[in-house]
């Protein structure tokens, strides 16, 4: 399992989850840079709010689309949510399951 974590700005909404179904059919490139975003992008957690067993990562990114996004119409630069996934499970899932993919961060570290 790799962990992660969505959370708004304003800290209203909070949501861990499990990001390894991202980490299986993303490709390696978006993988990589991920890594190089200090694990932090909001695309793993769009990939996967649309998926059953998401409901409360659905509820959060309604929440940042509804109640903060109108907020951000002034500053575009700022987000409405962050997601943060576990750099350590993230690099050993791939060490085991995609190892390329590891392989090509370590070298571009």
């Amino acid at each position: 399992m790799i962990r992660a974590e969505c959370h708004t700005p304003d800290n209203h909404r909070m949501v861990q989850f499990d990001a390894t179904p991202w980490f299986e059919e993303a490709d390696a490139q978006t993988i990589v840079l991920l890594a190089g975003r200090d694990w932090v992008a909001p695309w793993v957690a769009d990939a996967l709010e649309g998926r059953p067993r998401y409901a409360q990562l659905r509820e959060l990114l309604q929440y940042a689309r509804d109640r903060l996004q109108t907020e951000s119409l002034e500053d575009p630069t700022w987000s409405t949510f962050e997601c943060r996934v576990n750099r350590f499970d993230a690099l050993t899932w791939l060490d085991q399951n995609r190892r390329e993919v590891a392989e090509r961060i370590k070298m571009s570290r």
